[in-house]
């Protein structure tokens, strides 16, 4: 599969934020959400027009098809690039509509047909969702992610992300590392109970495992 943007890496890395979103919602019982956040993500990966999915209780996810008069798959791509390259500043709608030699309204409808939103609400969830990324792969302080991703300041960033996503960022990150860390200590035992089982068979391979965890080896 191939990622369409130039930014290829900060792609793979909101994909893979998507694919824990969806296995977290997925985990809790919510499955309409986890199919959103897995749509979108598919999105991503396949360059198609899409949007972040709002968290919200009772936001409907149905699947939109993109009407005639929408913006051509070109002029999608070249505004990927060009909203992720500039996230941090101000993007105004006349800048994105300039920079496809459109009039604003011309620009407002096919934006809406392509992407079932308006331009601003998806700059807007873009720049939640990067924010997200950020929040799960470093150690920035909020505000400081904030203001890489566009909002003028933390408060700001956490009224909308609470808009969008359903609950505080500080909030909402604690919830996802602890989900990491429980993950990662299931694999752990998981691992050490294979090397276990292994021991049993492979006697020198169960010394290693047991001096490697502070135990004195067996006979």
């Amino acid at each position: 599969m191939e990622i369409y943007g130039d930014n290829d890496t900060g792609d793979l890395s909101v994909v893979a934020t998507r694919l824990f979103e969806a296995a977290c919602f997925a985990r809790d019982g919510d499955y309409d959400l986890a199919e959103a956040h897995i749509a979108h993500a598919l999105a991503l990966i396949q360059g198609q027009p899409s949007s972040m999915p709002v968290n919200l209780p009772g936001s409907r996810h149905a699947k939109r098809e993109i009407v005639r008069g929408g913006l051509m798959s070109w002029q999608v791509r070249r505004l990927k690039a060009h909203i992720d390259a500039h996230l941090a500043e101000r993007i105004r709608t006349e800048d994105l509509a300039a920079l496809l030699r459109l009039s604003v309204g011309h620009f407002c409808r096919a934006f809406k047909s392509t992407f079932g939103i308006s331009a601003h609400d998806h700059l807007t969830r873009r720049r939640i969702e990067v924010a997200q990324k950020l929040m799960l792969t470093t150690r920035e302080p909020l505000g400081s992610i904030a203001l890489s991703c566009g909002m003028s300041d933390q408060s700001q960033f956490s009224r909308w992300f609470r808009r969008i996503v359903g609950e505080t960022p500080h909030r909402w990150r604690r919830k996802r590392h602890g989900a990491l860390e429980d993950h990662a200590t299931e694999l752990a035992y998981s691992s050490a109970g294979e090397a276990s089982a292994e021991g049993f068979r492979n006697p020198e391979k169960r010394n290693r495992v047991l001096y490697a965890h502070g135990h004195p080896r067996g006979n």
